[in-house]
C-alpha cells in the first residue's frame, strides 16, 4: 500500500512539475538503481545515449512518460554469449540490461536486432524468451544528473 501512496505523490508531483516551465530543474530528487546506465536522448531504446549513470548516482526526476504499449522493446534479463553454430567459438556477448528490438517469434526464440555501442552497427540475434524482458508501455523518467538531461528507463529509477 505504502508503494501505491508512493506512486499518487509522484505523480501529482509530476503534473505540477509538467505544468511549469520546461527549463526548470528543480525536481524530485532520487537516484540510479543500476549500474550503467543509459541516460537517453527520448524516452525509447533505441534513442541515441546522452550519457551513462552510475548505480546510486543521484538525480532530479523533472516529468515522465507512459508510452502506449509499443512491445517491440526489450532489455536481456542476463548476459547471454553467443557462438558460432559450424565451429562453436563466441563470437559475441550481450549484457544483462541491454536494449533490443523484438523482430519476430520463431518457437521459443525471437529474432532480435541490437546497436552495438562501440562500432555503431546494427547486429542481430535469437534469444529464448526467458531471456527477455518486454518493456513496451512501462514509464520513462526525464531526469537531470550532473548538468545533463535526458530519460531513463523506469525501472532504474527509484525515488524518496
Amino acid at each position: 500500500m505504502k508503494n501505491v501512496y508512493s506512486l499518487l505523490i509522484l505523480s501529482l508531483l509530476l503534473i505540477v512539475t509538467q505544468s511549469s516551465s520546461i527549463a526548470q530543474t528543480a525536481g524530485i530528487p532520487g537516484f540510479i538503481n543500476g549500474d550503467k546506465v543509459n541516460m537517453r536522448s527520448d524516452h525509447s531504446t533505441q534513442a541515441r545515449p546522452v550519457t551513462m549513470l552510475n548505480k546510486g548516482q543521484r538525480i532530479n526526476i523533472i516529468t515522465s512518460y507512459q508510452p502506449e504499449g509499443n512491445y517491440n522493446e526489450a532489455i536481456l534479463r542476463k548476459t547471454t554469449d553467443f557462438y558460432s553454430e559450424d565451429y562453436g567459438y563466441k563470437l559475441f556477448t550481450l549484457h544483462q540490461g541491454k536494449a533490443v528490438l523484438v523482430k519476430d517469434r520463431v518457437g521459443d526464440m525471437y529474432n532480435v536486432s541490437f546497436k552495438n555501442e562501440s562500432t555503431g552497427n546494427i547486429g542481430y540475434a535469437k534469444i529464448q524468451s526467458h531471456l527477455l524482458e518486454f518493456i513496451g508501455g512501462d514509464t520513462w523518467y526525464f531526469v537531470e544528473a550532473n548538468g545533463q538531461k535526458g530519460w531513463v528507463f523506469g525501472k532504474y529509477v527509484t525515488y524518496y
